[in-house]
């Protein structure tokens, strides 16, 4: 899935968490609220202060400091790779952060495992929640209670050439069926019509997943025909060379540039690419359109949730610095900054066409919940293992559904 916003906690994880958790004994600490001297610490993993994610990010925070006179707000950047561990590290000492940027599929084991806060009680205070769009605001909800507050979010949709579409007289594809023809007729020897991510991993079954919803299908059955129909298309557009047979190994970082390079017609890709592609590529002539749908109209969501930590000593400084950020107005300025999408309906709108088609595409847009949400990672492998298996010809579309289905149900009953 989107690498910078996607980071899953299985149940392994979350009773490790607990168990460190009550070893060090974290709880919230003393009351803080916004006197003078005020410190509050967050933790994220956008990037570093230099990187332009990072960078947003502490420009908002310093937007912050300048509004509330006497707060200091401390960012600590930690790599994707190392902020669970680092997490968990610190729950076992004693060293939580004030407030924890978490991807918005960690926020149930993280709650679960008490490394943060339930704030149902600040956000009914609050009175803005029915703000939010309903499939964010779920990634929130831990045993009906409220553990964090959405921030940003990321979505997919098709990014198209305007020209290769033009020359062909084509319109960008409203249904699978219209995808799977239009990218055929968009290929010739230099290109294909479609690019994808397959890459090993969860981020190379982003695609297949949302192709499987688009089906009506579940993502934790898929030896199903919802997941049958879906694998066998993909297939089909790989024989067809409408998608290169090279997908298995480009990430979305190599399918973003396969575009670019007008080495494809069209991409499925999230709207992190919108700005790279203006600033890196000012020439090349694109839009993109709503995902096609099927029996439904689906798209993968990446969201991340402010959460106030068990060993926060000033909660009620962090909950109004987190409050703060779902302004409308601050959103208005930092969401355009920070290249990502509002995960509520107030946010005035920036006259963006590309933004305003993702902020459409973000309505119809599903997140792992439930028992799935902790195992996410693992059962998003495990589909890409049947995309592997099914486009490299080791096994037939059925049998690479029916041995992923076995790795599912091994891994949810875990």
């Amino acid at each position: 899935m989107i690498r910078s916003g996607t980071i899953h906690l299985g149940r392994r994880w979350a009773a490790t968490l607990l168990a460190a958790t009550l070893l060090a004994g974290c709880g919230g600490g003393g009351e803080g609220g916004q006197d003078d001297g005020t410190t509050l610490t967050l933790w994220h993993f956008y990037g570093p202060p230099e990187s332009a994610t990072g960078a947003a990010l502490v420009r908002l925070l310093q937007r912050y400091e300048q509004a509330h006179p006497g707060v200091k707000v401390q960012p600590r950047h930690i790599p994707f790779g190392e902020f669970n561990r680092t997490i968990l590290q610190s729950a076992a000492g004693g060293e939580l952060p004030d407030i924890a940027l978490i991807a918005a599929t960690s926020t149930q084991a993280m709650a679960e495992a008490g490394v943060i806060q339930d704030i149902s009680q600040q956000v009914e205070s609050w009175g803005k929640k029915s703000g939010f769009l309903p499939s964010i605001w779920q990634t929130t909800q831990v045993g009906g209670k409220t553990y964090g507050l959405p921030h940003v979010a990321d979505t997919y949709a098709v990014y198209y050439n305007t020209d290769m579409l033009g020359k062909a007289a084509i319109e960008p594809p409203k249904t699978w069926t219209e995808m799977a023809e239009t990218a055929k007729k968009l290929t010739s020897d230099d290109r294909q019509g479609l690019a994808v991510s397959g890459i090993e991993g969860e981020e190379g079954a982003t695609a297949l997943v949302i192709r499987i919803l688009a089906a009506g299908g579940d993502v934790t059955k898929v030896d199903a025909p919802p997941a049958q129909a879906a694998l066998t298309q993909f297939k089909e557009m790989v024989d067809d060379g409408a998608i290169s047979k090279g997908m298995l190994g480009w990430n979305e970082e190599d399918v973003k540039n396969q575009f670019a390079n007008g080495r494809a017609a069209m991409m499925i890709n999230s709207a992190t690419y919108v700005s790279t592609l203006r600033k890196e590529n000012p020439g090349l002539k694109w839009k993109v359109a709503l995902l096609p749908g099927d029996a439904k109209q689906l798209t993968f969501l990446a969201a991340e949730n402010l959460a106030i930590t068990s060993g926060s000593r000033q909660p009620d400084a962090a909950w109004d610095l987190m409050a703060w950020t779902q302004d409308p107005k601050v959103l208005g300025e930092y969401l355009p900054d920070r290249n990502k999408l509002p995960t509520r309906d107030d946010v005035p709108a920036d006259g963006d066409e590309v933004r305003g088609v993702f902020i459409e595409q973000l309505k119809s847009a599903w997140a792992p919940s439930g028992p799935l949400a902790k195992d996410s990672s693992e059962v998003f492998t495990h589909v890409q293992g049947a995309l592997q298996a099914a486009v490299s010809g080791s096994a037939s579309v059925n049998q690479a559904l029916a041995d992923t289905q076995q790795k599912i149900d091994k891994t949810l009953a875990e």
